[in-house]
């Protein structure tokens, strides 16, 4: 008789399956060109940037962490997403038609392109990658998080987290390094719908086998915890994370390329209220999971889930992430926890994909070719490939050490990111008189990086390497600000001739 685990995890690798056949066709039409191999030749039409973009902006952290956090934080996590996926779509369209006009008519590929042209410096251009390279590892272990944890519940424990974490991170490295961002593209595209429709039936399942309607499970959620239904963060933390993920995200590297892939204005304007939609209304169904969980956590299920099965989890994986996953499995049908975990290891991969494609990218392009100018474009892609590689074992030796809640890891990964911002705005927003030149980008950017990674402290609880650390996205706001300051005043002190 065929097991549970059996059927789920014969679901996950057919969906393996279906992503390397999406990326062995997209090789078969790959220009051995960068331009090709990572924004696509600059054609990407609206279904295929808006899938590639809104899957790549959600990720393990949407799937799997968002439902963690519903579970302890409540609606505040609502009101903190709603908001910062609002701010993303209207980031996507105000930066985002800035920059692929300026990378069409002067043939950006990496996002330092823009930075050191621009700024007419190449230490910038330097700078710039080697911060993205240290806060895109982050990025790339949270994936890496996810994927071992849908692995490991998928198999009901018989392949390890470890295995689980390897498989599919050499699954996605791999498809990667053969097809490019060309292949991450369209298989986004599949990964895109697949994991919107499996967090929309896996929430309506899981809520509906439980209560009659959706007003009962707030009510229980009332009984149990009546703080979940009020607004729990503080509105300064609100407010960097609010800014950390709606701007910071958005221009990451992974997500700034895809702004250089676009046809046209048209379809970055659509692309940005498509993304928008689709983001903010992602997590609707993930709180209702999570608010489900934190009721049965309580209540627990007789001979299913026990009470406190939460803290279990968290002392088995590091972290609460798993919820959403051990839900899936034991609650649902297998047939359908493989297509929903499949949806999850989806949404993780289609952004451990672009994060891999986009880290080969900034060290290929503005580290290695301006080191060896003469080196061919054959050798260039083969270096990306090879650092796609690497990169992706990085971030599977760092998973394998358990560090945390996946939300805190990206709330540093996209606070660092943000530091990017004042140079970014200068940029492209040229004034008569330049505020920010290219000593204050540089200083600006390595205090505001070093301000993120040295004070950022997990979210749920204020712990960190300094008695005044902060919840990351607290920290990172704070960084930005002295960041801005920093840029100014160095700008006026040291001004460009």
């Amino acid at each position: 008789m065929v097991e549970a685990w059996q059927v789920v995890i014969s679901i996950i690798f057919l969906y393996i399956v279906a992503v390397m056949v999406i990326s062995y066709v997209a090789t078969r039409i790959l220009r051995r060109t960068l331009e090709d191999f990572y924004v696509l030749s600059r054609g990407a039409g609206l279904i295929v940037l808006f899938l590639a973009t809104a899957s790549t902006y959600h990720s393990a952290f949407a799937f799997l962490t968002s439902v963690a956090v519903f579970s302890t934080t409540g609606v505040t996590f609502w009101i903190g997403s709603f908001a910062w996926t609002t701010l993303a779509g209207i980031t996507a369209y105000v930066l985002g038609k800035r920059i692929y006009l300026l990378g069409k008519s002067r043939g950006y590929i990496s996002p330092s392109d823009l930075l050191a042209d621009r700024f007419n410096s190449e230490l910038l251009r330097v700078i710039t990658a080697l911060a993205w390279a240290v806060f895109i590892i982050g990025y790339i272990t949270v994936q890496a998080i996810g994927l071992g944890i849908i692995v490991s519940i998928g198999s009901g424990g018989r392949i390890s987290y470890e295995a689980g974490a390897l498989i599919l991170i050499l699954v996605a490295a791999l498809y990667v390094a053969i097809g490019g961002l060309r292949a991450a593209y369209w298989t986004d595209v599949l990964q895109g719908i697949w994991m919107y429709l499996g967090v929309w039936l896996a929430g309506l399942l899981i809520v509906y086998k439980f209560f009659p309607n959706i007003a009962d499970m707030f009510s229980a959620v009332r009984e149990v915890n009546p703080k979940l239904l009020t607004l729990n963060w503080a509105p300064e933390l609100l407010a960097g994370n609010i800014i950390v993920f709606g701007i910071g995200v958005m221009i990451l590297p992974h997500l700034w390329i895809k702004f250089y892939a676009a046809r046209d204005t048209y379809t970055i304007k659509w692309n940005s209220a498509l993304t928008a939609l689709y983001l903010s209304s992602f997590y609707i169904p993930a709180m209702l999971i999570g608010l489900t969980a934190a009721v049965l956590n309580v209540k627990g299920v007789p001979g299913l889930l026990e009470p406190g099965f939460i803290k279990k989890l968290t002392g088995l994986y590091g972290s609460a992430d798993a919820v959403m996953a051990y839900m899936i499995y034991t609650l649902t049908h297998p047939i359908i926890a493989g297509f929903l975990l499949a949806g999850a290891a989806a949404a993780a991969m289609s952004t451990l994909d672009s994060f891999l494609g986009s880290i080969s990218l900034v060290l290929t392009r503005d580290i290695y070719q301006k080191v060896n100018p003469r080196a061919s474009e054959t050798s260039l892609v083969l270096i990306s490939r090879l650092l796609i590689i690497l990169f992706g074992l990085i971030g599977w030796v760092l998973a394998v050490q358990r560090p945390g809640l996946i939300f805190d890891i990206v709330a540093v990964a996209a606070g660092g990111g943000l530091q990017v911002l004042p140079a970014l705005l200068q940029a492209v927003f040229p004034t008569r008189r330049q505020w920010i030149n290219k000593y204050g980008a540089i200083i600006g950017l390595i205090v505001g990086s070093l301000i993120v990674l040295i004070f950022s402290a997990p979210t749920a609880k204020y712990i960190g390497t300094s008695a005044y650390a902060y919840p990351a996205g607290q920290a990172s706001l704070y960084a930005l600000i002295v960041n801005f300051i920093v840029a100014l005043v160095v700008s006026q002190i040291f001004k460009t001739k």
